[in-house]
């Protein structure tokens, strides 16, 4: 299950998610939120792309790190179901298109906790995936979502890319200390 994309979790016993697929954010000890697409009207509010199903994440009077300056939304609005947004200190379209393609985010502490067996997806991103007679596959480098399940994305050197689904039976364990992941190779994985 999914929280926030980068909020945004899986459970790895399922796969179940929601939310957006991994992202990085700037600063190490954050973690991105959202992004800011372009400016909206002339007063200053952005139009972004959430990375988060967390719905208290965005609302007036929270704070975000944008653009390395923490500031708090003043305005949020929701046409066609997108969100626009209006940072303290954000006036006029001018300084609104300087803030294009900037990342909002939270530093990796105000991340709520997880149920046991259920991690961030940037915690999974760049996991060595291992088999469990220990031969190593790849990394993972992205968390797609399907609907039914998440499935991961896997980085193979030299070779063409796999796709394994995160369900029971397949991923078998993650070892965030030890940056594995351990699957089972089902019949058709590996083509």
């Amino acid at each position: 299950m999914t929280n926030d994309p980068v909020e945004e979790h899986t459970d790895a016993a399922s796969g179940a998610t929601s939310g957006a697929a991994s992202h990085h954010a700037d600063a190490p000890d954050r973690v991105a939120v959202g992004r800011i697409n372009s400016p909206w009207g002339v007063r200053g509010h952005v139009k972004v792309t959430p990375f988060t199903d967390n719905p208290e994440r965005l609302t007036v009077g929270s704070r975000f790190y944008v653009a390395g300056e923490l500031r708090r939304i003043r305005d949020i609005k929701s046409p066609r179901g997108f969100p626009v947004i209006l940072f303290e200190g954000i006036s006029g379209t001018d300084a609104a298109e300087r803030l294009r393609d900037t990342l909002i985010e939270i530093d990796e502490a105000d991340l709520p906790a997880l149920a046991e067996g259920e991690h961030y997806v940037h915690d999974l991103i760049g996991l060595r995936v291992v088999t469990t007679d220990g031969t190593e596959l790849g990394m993972i480098a992205e968390v797609l979502e399907t609907g039914s399940n998440d499935v991961y994305l896997v980085r193979r050197p030299g070779e063409k890319d796999l796709l394994v689904p995160a369900i029971d039976g397949v991923v078998l364990d993650v070892d965030l200390a030890a940056g594995t992941t351990t699957i089972e190779v089902v019949p058709g994985l590996l083509g």
